[in-house]
């Protein structure tokens, strides 16, 4: 099957080969996992059942209360912001549709060469567009509370049940009636319906004839609305998204002009440059060129990279209280975004506001941020995603530095941070032989052990320190049963807890339990406690004051 998302919006007429593919189901209520802001990867179907949020549906603003129904599409960016005194109550369906390839020469090809039936990722738009009419409210209330049932109680999660009621649910979602009248409400919702369609196809071939028609309206009367709403024309807004999406680009190393031009919608270089310096200023490679001075990182590890290169961040994530690592350089950093172990949608509210008012050249953030708030970032300042998961500390190292163009210095850095380690690595042969550490966190009561990311990337990797137990590459650190510490602890704890109430309670329960007094590292006063930074911290700063913390622990020079 394959996932590649068509270019095709329906309203509806051409349905026959549509399946829907049920994805997740979720409970919404003050503790619901929606973020301040989110980039929409698949359908979904917001039912409030209660309390009030303001809910920003790509550039339309609604309030969401209880009874209200609103029907979100992939590509669609959400922003979310709870009412503490009445938080949203309700249910929150995503799914996929999938529909049927067409029989061209292509297809037919692939079909040649397999028997499974060829369907692709497709969307399929209510006559209402975002928020559905009441009249099916209490219908759908009750299929997607059997829906969430079935998925969330073990001995109700019947496959083909599934199936059935999530198609039951879209049968009421897209059978609502529609309006035929077109009155001018209904205007401003078709301008920002090829709005989003300008955002998520902007590479593709647009003109006004295609937005006119997605519209539902003549060319003529599509462009006088669509000026009247934006001030300039819808061409000039398309290439205002291209040209946005390649400054983004060339930021980027190892990105050509031809490249880029291709992938924001451009056949040819010389004409995207010229359209390029017209609408920014500058040529593309003099915008390559330039110095970024007001970098935000919107990652925590990102500002330490920055750091390890004497870069000062316009705008980073802090907490002075738990970040002390990092404070020598708190007063010079402009604009403070909040950081805290539950990043509640007020806190990720406050940073965008800040993000705002610190404007940015440049915006750094990693997959998680661009998750929930790519989109929102976008029209701030250009952003940039490098993935913290899928690289390791190293490579986002050289990766950032190329961004900024510190090459030099980053190989530099690395160069004497590997002398160091080195040196260290030596020393630690003497002082702790054949000695296992491990790295236990207690961290909102849970019980935590660390494998090769964050201090253990540089204890276990670059330090040579035998762990007491290895977990799986990749995999930054796995809950243990207290049962688990008897084995997984070795001859030597480096203890984090934190300060919270779930954690000081379990670690008082725990130091007073007979299990721990029957640990090694316990019997032999080998239990290291630590301040949770720089060990948690995942960037060349913290890395390199590890190996000094070491050191000290274990009783080496410096």
């Amino acid at each position: 099957m394959s996932s590649k998302v068509l270019p095709m919006i329906t309203t509806g007429d051409d349905t026959h080969d549509i399946y829907a593919r049920f994805r997740q189901s979720e409970m919404i209520d003050h503790q619901a996992s929606f973020t301040v802001s989110m980039h929409m990867e698949r359908h979904l179907l917001l039912i409030c059942t209660g309390g009030e949020a303001d809910l920003r549906i790509g550039h339309r603003q609604n309030l969401a209360t209880g009874g209200k129904m609103y029907l979100i599409l992939p590509g669609t960016s959400m922003e979310y912001k709870v009412n503490e005194s009445k938080p949203l109550q309700g249910l929150a369906i995503y799914f996929d549709l999938l529909k049927l390839l067409p029989l061209d020469n292509e297809v037919t090809t692939l079909r040649a060469t397999s028997s499974v039936e060829m369907y692709q990722r497709c969307m399929l738009r209510s006559s209402h567009m975002d928020e559905l009419p009441y009249n099916n409210f209490n219908e759908c209330v009750r299929v997607a509370s059997l829906l969430h049932e079935c998925v969330t109680v073990p001995e109700e999660n019947h496959p083909f049940r599934i199936q059935t009621l999530m198609h039951e649910l879209l049968t009421y979602v897209y059978a609502l009636p529609q309006e035929r009248k077109l009155s001018n409400p209904e205007h401003h919702s078709a301008l920002d319906q090829t709005l989003e369609i300008i955002e998520f196809r902007y590479a593709e071939h647009l003109s006004r004839e295609i937005l006119a028609k997605a519209a539902g309206l003549s060319v003529w009367h599509y462009s006088r609305v669509f000026k009247s709403q934006t001030g300039i024309s819808p061409m000039e807004y398309v290439n205002s998204i291209r040209m946005d999406r390649a400054k983004e680009m060339l930021m980027m190393p190892g990105q050509t002009i031809r490249n880029i031009a291709a992938q924001v919608g451009f056949q040819d270089e010389f004409y995207f440059s010229r359209k390029f310096k017209k609408h920014v200023g500058v040529s593309p490679t003099a915008y390559q060129r330039q110095k970024r001075s007001k970098i935000a990182a919107l990652s925590f590890g990102t500002t330490g990279h920055l750091l390890a290169l004497q870069v000062i961040p316009h705008a980073a994530l802090i907490d002075s209280r738990r970040d002390q690592h990092r404070d020598l350089f708190f007063s010079n950093i402009p604009y403070h975004l909040g950081r805290s172990k539950r990043m509640n949608p007020h806190t990720w509210q406050t940073n965008v506001e800040l993000l705002r008012q610190a404007s940015p050249d440049l915006i750094l953030c990693n997959e998680y941020e661009a998750q929930r708030l790519k989109r929102t970032l976008q029209r701030i300042a250009p952003t940039i995603v490098v993935p913290w998961r899928g690289l390791d500390w190293r490579a986002h190292f050289e990766q950032v530095a190329l961004i900024v163009g510190q090459q030099t210095q980053a190989q530099q850095w690395l160069e004497r941070y590997d002398r160091k380690a080195a040196n260290a690595r030596k020393q630690l042969r003497h002082l702790l032989g054949k000695d296992t550490v491990s790295i236990i966190h207690i961290m909102m009561g849970h019980l935590l052990i660390y494998g090769r990311r964050n201090g253990g990337a540089v204890l276990y990797n670059d330090l040579g320190v035998i762990p007491a137990c290895d977990l799986a590459p990749g995999q930054v650190y796995r809950a243990l049963d207290e049962q688990e510490l008897l084995h997984a602890t070795g001859d030597r704890i480096l203890l984090i807890v934190d300060q919270d109430q779930d954690s000081q309670q379990r670690w008082h329960s725990l130091q007073h339990s007979e299990l721990w007094h029957q640990l090694k590292s316990v019997q032999n006063e080998q239990v290291y406690p630590l301040h949770e930074m720089p060990w948690l911290d995942y960037s060349p700063y913290a890395h390199d004051q590890i190996i000094d913390e070491t050191m000290k622990l274990f009783g080496g020079p410096l």
